[in-house]
Formats: structure tokens, C-alpha cells, sequence
């Protein structure tokens, strides 16, 4: 009756998941059969687990055997081609570094997706990066394709760049194998006591690298994304230390160029809707539903919140852009609404500040508009660009754009475009115009000045520059006279105090850029300033000196915030 309370569960993993493949009752008939599918090797792993059914009815569970590895795959893998390559890398260091990682994880995607390695673990074991070099023609592929791009617009020819990419891989191969055989701690506990406790055991090594070491060989027989993922946000989330937060980065942003991201985001009903998503999540905004990343997807919501993961956050938004600027359709079940779903995509990303990534921003939507189109070639692009530019939602945004994307790979080829297009911004005369007249005022004049902070920060020519900064300078000024904007903050019905406090907090809102309707205003301000006993006046009322000293000292420390000095 004992033998009856006991089961064996022989469980085999595929793609990262583990799914029942038998279930026997005797142990030796359990083992024989995980073994046996171990044999194939295909297998990814298998192991038992002992069920136990207790008097009251319950079960426990047991793992008495489980072994996993990377599956043997005699067919071919090939690189991902991809058409941009960071800087050159001069360091093993550099190598090391995100930018780097990034361009592995997506020219190895297709080998890394079968052995469920990040690249971090790539470089920090010298058996799986051996086991990588010995792959096909994987690496030399690779290194030809980088060695391409980063020497295309170069004097450097592309096969001595790939001597030296060759070179560096060589160092980084060497330093791993001199740190495998090394006796490190295991990651138990916080990651910043780890990196604590490496620094102090006096090897030669970086205690940087060595707790990059260690990490690895915990991740590494983790043959799932979830898994990963929700090992690496745990750490993140229970470590105060920045720096180990700031390394842990740099591996999070590693498996978020996987496939998990799609487990966090879940179902989504279109390309559309998932891109949205995604910068739902990199913004920390992300609605969690039903997800398969588990409990781990709330955590990445909320360091993303926290600021903590600028590196992963980079890599997600550079992963929703390609997605934006393929030629995948937005809306698949629905083709006649893809118009509709871009537009939506479209102002998600807008934010306060401009695009949510800039120029990155701008050239994947226009790369995007550009597939939707009829044309093709030059004409294709000159269209795309005109369009994209007057379904934004008014010529603010469209002047934003239009800097944005004159610093691109697009925009250098249509410069006369753009210079085009610029005539429509010099059409409009009033910020009604300008900007959308459903925004509240202060809103529209905010939006004003992003436009200008966009054109000084341009690539426009000086004299270009000049003469639109002068001309949103001379179309907010008439703002300010037409609605008496000055007048209503400045009511001399209002005690001095209440006057001059917000005066000079509309001049320390960053609402008006610096020139002429900025110096309208603290006009003003000084005027009010230069009356006679200026401070007696302003804590007039006060009956407590302490309180009127104090109101006094934070509105003289509003003075200088607002560029009083």
C-alpha cells in the first residue's frame, strides 16, 4: 500500500518549457526513461519528480533527477542580417559593453534562441563560447558582416577591421578560459554583496567581470527566458546598491532581445497593439494582464518606473522601432484598418519633450509611412515624408519632426524636401495655428517652445535656425499681447506678493523660450521689482517675521530660477 502512495513523473523540456512526458511508479523505471530521452540529442533536458500522496490526501512533490543542456542540432544556423553596427569596439572591454551585446544578440539570435543563452553568458563561459566558435561558420559570418558596416564610409578596408574583431574575440576566448577553473562564490544573497566579496579575495581579475562570471554559471542552466528574466529582476529589485542594479541592466536588456518579450506583453491583437505595448512597458506604464512572464513582468513594470533599467529600456524601444519600420503589417486580421492602427502608433509616440527616441523615432515611422505607400524609390520616400509631416497632429509637431528626421540617413537625401516643407511652418501666423487651440494656453505654449528647443538643437544651417526660432519667438509674443496673457497674471487688484509670485513662476515654467516674449515678461517682473520697499510690501500681512522671512527667501530663490540671478 506504501508503493501505491508514490508516483514518478518523467517530465521532458522543449523551447524552454516543461511538459509531462510520462508517469510511472517504480524509480528505476522514472530514471531509465529520462535517460532514454536524454539519448536523442535534441533533448533539452528531462527529470523526475516523486509525487507523494500523504495520509490526509495531499501530495508533495520531489525533483530526485534532472539534467538539461543545450540540444545538439546538426542543422545549419545562420546569422541574422542585420543593416547597422555600432562604433568601432577598440577594448575587449568595449566588446563587453551593451552596444556590443546588443549587435550579438541579434546576429546570433537564431543560435542563442536553441541554446537559451544571452550573450552575457556567451562571453563569460569559455565553454559555450568555444562550443559557438566550433558552430558552423557562425563567427566568421558574423564578423565578416560587422567588419562590413563599420567600414563602409571608411579608409579602413573591411578584412583588417575583421582581423582585429577576430583579434579581440581571441582575448576575450582567453580570459574566459583562465577564469573557468576559478573557485567563486555562489550568487546567494544580493548581487552587490557578491561584487563586494570578489572585490576583497585580492585576483587579479575585475571583481566586475568575475561577479559577470558568476552570474552566468547561474543563469546558464536556466534553459528559459521567464526563468532568466525572473532570476535577474528579483536581484534588481532587492538591490539598493545602483552599481550592481546598473550591471544587472546590462543582462536584463540581453534576454529582452528574446522572445520573452512576448510572454510579458501576452496576447496582443495586432503588431500595432503589441509595439504600443511595448512602450507602455518601457515607460513602466504597462497594463499587466494575462501574461506568461508571471510575477516578473510586474516586476520589470516597476523598475522600468523606477528609472533602474536605462540600458533595457533602450534596448526595448530600439526593438520596437525595427519592428515599426519593417514591412510587417500593423494589422494583419484587418487589412482596410492599418491606416487607422499607424495613426494610433503614431501618437503613442509623442510625449511632452518631442518623439519619444528622437530621430530614431521619427526615421522609423517615415521608413514605415514609406511601405504604406503606393511609390517607390525617391518619389516613395519624398511622399512618405509629406505625408507623415501633415498627419501629425499640427505644424508644431511637424517642425519637430521635420529636425528630427533631417539628422537621419533619410533626411540627407532629401534635404530640398524638408526645406519644402519648412514653407508650411512660415505659413502659420497665429499659436492658434501653430499648435493644437484645444490645448489649454499654457499647454500650447509649452508645446511652442519644444518646437524651438528642437530647431536650436537642429542641424539646420545657422541662418535657417535664426529664422525660425525668430519667427515661434515673434508668434508666442503676439500670444502674450492678444490674450493679455501678462495682464491676468499681473491683476492690480491682487496683493503685490501674489502678483509677483506668479509672474515669476510663469517665467521659471520653461513655458517661453529665451527671446522676446520671455523678455516681455520678466519686463514685468522688474518693474514690479523696482518699486520703492519692494520687500516691506511683499510680506505685508505676515504677523509671524519667521514665516515672512521664509516667504520672502523662496521667492527670491524663484527669482533665480526663473534667470534672475
Amino acid at each position: 500500500m506504501v508503493a501505491d502512495r508514490a508516483s514518478f513523473e518523467v517530465l521532458v523540456s522543449k523551447d524552454g518549457r516543461w511538459s509531462t512526458e510520462t508517469i510511472v511508479y517504480k524509480e528505476d523505471e522514472a530514471r531509465a526513461a529520462a535517460k532514454k530521452l536524454l539519448a536523442n540529442k535534441t533533448c533539452e533536458g528531462a527529470k523526475v519528480v516523486r509525487n507523494w500522496l500523504r495520509a490526509d490526501g495531499t501530495m508533495v512533490e520531489n525533483e530526485i533527477f534532472c539534467e538539461t543542456r543545450t540540444a545538439k542540432d546538426d542543422g545549419p544556423i545562420r546569422i541574422v542580417a542585420i543593416d547597422s553596427a555600432p562604433e568601432k569596439c577598440e577594448t575587449p572591454e568595449d566588446f563587453l559593453g551593451p552596444e556590443s551585446r546588443n549587435v550579438v544578440n541579434r546576429l546570433f539570435r537564431n543560435y542563442l534562441d536553441k541554446a537559451f543563452l544571452t550573450p552575457t553568458e556567451l562571453m563569460h563561459s569559455y565553454k559555450e563560447l568555444k562550443r559557438l566558435q566550433e558552430k558552423d561558420t557562425l563567427v566568421p559570418s558574423a564578423v565578416d558582416r560587422v567588419a562590413q558596416l563599420q567600414t563602409k564610409d571608411s579608409e579602413q578596408d573591411s578584412r583588417s577591421r575583421g582581423q582585429e574583431i577576430f583579434k579581440t574575440i581571441d582575448d576575450i576566448s582567453a580570459r574566459a578560459r583562465r577564469v573557468e577553473g576559478m573557485k567563486l562564490p555562489k550568487l546567494d544573497g544580493r548581487f552587490s554583496d557578491l561584487v563586494a566579496k570578489l572585490a576583497t579575495q585580492g585576483d587579479h581579475e575585475d571583481s566586475d567581470y568575475l561577479a559577470m562570471v558568476v552570474l552566468s554559471r547561474d543563469l546558464i542552466n536556466m534553459r528559459n527566458w521567464v526563468g532568466k528574466l525572473e532570476r535577474l529582476c528579483t536581484l534588481a529589485v532587492e538591490d539598493p546598491d545602483p552599481h550592481a542594479v546598473e550591471l544587472l541592466d546590462g543582462v536584463i536588456a540581453d534576454v529582452l532581445g528574446s522572445s520573452v518579450v512576448q510572454d510579458i506583453l501576452g496576447w496582443q491583437p495586432s503588431l500595432g497593439a503589441a509595439i504600443i505595448s511595448m512602450f507602455d512597458l518601457a515607460d513602466g506604464k504597462l497594463k499587466i494582464g494575462k501574461t506568461d512572464a508571471g510575477e516578473s513582468a510586474e516586476i520589470l513594470n516597476r523598475l522600468f518606473a523606477e528609472n533602474k533599467l536605462p540600458v533595457s529600456r533602450a534596448c526595448l524601444l530600439d526593438r520596437a522601432h525595427r519592428q515599426i519600420a519593417s514591412a510587417n503589417p500593423l494589422n494583419r486580421t484587418e487589412p482596410a484598418k492599418e491606416g487607422d492602427e499607424f495613426k494610433r502608433l503614431l501618437l503613442r509616440t509623442l510625449t511632452p519633450t518631442g518623439f519619444i527616441s528622437g530621430t530614431e523615432t521619427a526615421e522609423a515611422l517615415t521608413n514605415r509611412y514609406t511601405h504604406m505607400g503606393e511609390q517607390g524609390g525617391a518619389a516613395g520616400r519624398k511622399a512618405a515624408l509629406n505625408g507623415l509631416f501633415r498627419i501629425l497632429p499640427d505644424r508644431a509637431w511637424g517642425l519637430i519632426y521635420l529636425c528630427d528626421i533631417a539628422r537621419s540617413h533619410f533626411g540627407a537625401e532629401h534635404v530640398a524636401d524638408i526645406v519644402a516643407l519648412l514653407d508650411l511652418v512660415f505659413m502659420t501666423r497665429q499659436l492658434s495655428e501653430l499648435c493644437l487651440r484645444t490645448l489649454p494656453p499654457k499647454e500650447r505654449m509649452l508645446h511652442a517652445t519644444v518646437a524651438h528647443h528642437a530647431v536650436m538643437a537642429s542641424i539646420f544651417p545657422p541662418e535657417v535656425k535664426k529664422r525660425l526660432a525668430e519667427f515661434i519667438d515673434t508668434i508666442l509674443e503676439n500670444y502674450l499681447i492678444e490674450e493679455q496673457i501678462i495682464e491676468k497674471l499681473d491683476s492690480p487688484d491682487a496683493h503685490l506678493r501674489d502678483r509677483a509670485v506668479r509672474l515669476v513662476q510663469f517665467c521659471a515654467a520653461g513655458v517661453l523660450p529665451e527671446g522676446k516674449a520671455l523678455t516681455r515678461a520678466r519686463h514685468r517682473i522688474l518693474t514690479l521689482l523696482r518699486q520703492p520697499n519692494f520687500d516691506a510690501h511683499f510680506i505685508d500681512g505676515f504677523t509671524d517675521p519667521v514665516r515672512a522671512q521664509k516667504a520672502l527667501r523662496e521667492f527670491h530663490q524663484l527669482l533665480v530660477k526663473a534667470g534672475f540671478g
